[in-house]
């Protein structure tokens, strides 16, 4: 049987490889480990790998020291960063440094496997390549969501061309509340596919929900074929746009 994409765990604690290894496993991937970032690097010398699952705290080398590292040994790779809850710097240094996408200790087996399902696509490889048309002041994080001023003082988020097409068909939702707070690098949304994986949208941007997009709750696949306009998520009232857009990806020049 074809495996459904080869895949390396990177983290120090052979506990967490093993559980994470058996997990992917029974889902069709092959997997190797690493129990550090030198035996990763030296691994990513001699094999190539769809996807990387990297522990932010490690001995030795981190995961965000591995990210510099390891675009120059395997540029096609997508990085799944694993860090804490709460993590969020770690979340939102990583996607500047290249990560794919990142999940929250402690995750389910769900949501471990539909951001691997993602990054494994044949759709992932051609992400690096995309660049949102005629969307020039939308802010970035990584190839995951985005965030653009708006009338008002307020700022739209909603999710990159690069999510829908790695996600696939989206059925449901699952927006937050008006007046619901959200903070950059944790939950924003929880969108619901056609083949039926849970993907998790993370916030680029801190602020205060103060709307939230009604027609995408009864036609979710606005998202899918137009997610800069029509298919946005909410629309905030953010805390201090322009710092925390300085962590994110900008506009191109």
């Amino acid at each position: 049987m074809q495996s459904a994409g080869k895949v390396l765990v990177i983290d120090d604690e052979p506990v967490v490889c093993a559980g994470i290894s058996r997990v992917l496993t029974r889902h069709g991937y092959a997997v190797e480990t690493a129990l550090g970032g030198p035996s990763a690097l030296e691994k990513l010398q001699h094999q190539r790998y769809d996807v990387l699952l990297v522990d932010i705290m490690m001995p030795q080398m981190n995961g965000l020291d591995l990210l510099s590292r390891f675009h120059e040994r395997q540029s096609e790779a997508r990085a799944i960063v694993i860090t804490g809850l709460g993590a969020a710097r770690n979340a939102i240094e990583a996607f500047r440094l290249g990560a794919f996408d990142f999940v929250t200790k402690p995750f389910t087996s769900d949501e471990l496997l539909s951001a691997v399902l993602r990054a494994a696509s044949p759709e992932a490889r051609e992400c690096a390549a995309l660049t949102p048309p005629a969307v020039a002041h939308i802010f970035r994080l990584g190839v995951h969501s985005w965030a653009r001023e708006a009338d008002g003082g307020t700022a739209f988020v909603g999710i990159q061309e690069c999510f829908q097409r790695t996600a696939g068909r989206l059925v449901s939702v699952d927006l937050p509340n008006e007046g619901d707070e959200l903070l950059q690098g944790e939950l924003c949304a929880r969108l619901r596919t056609e083949g039926g994986a849970v993907c998790t949208v993370w916030c680029p941007i801190t602020g205060r929900v103060v709307e939230v997009n009604l027609a995408l709750l009864q036609k979710p696949a606005l998202a899918n074929s137009d997610p800069y306009g029509a298919g946005w998520l909410v629309r905030l009232f953010p805390a201090s746009f322009a710092e925390e857009a300085r962590t994110l990806i900008p506009p191109p020049t």
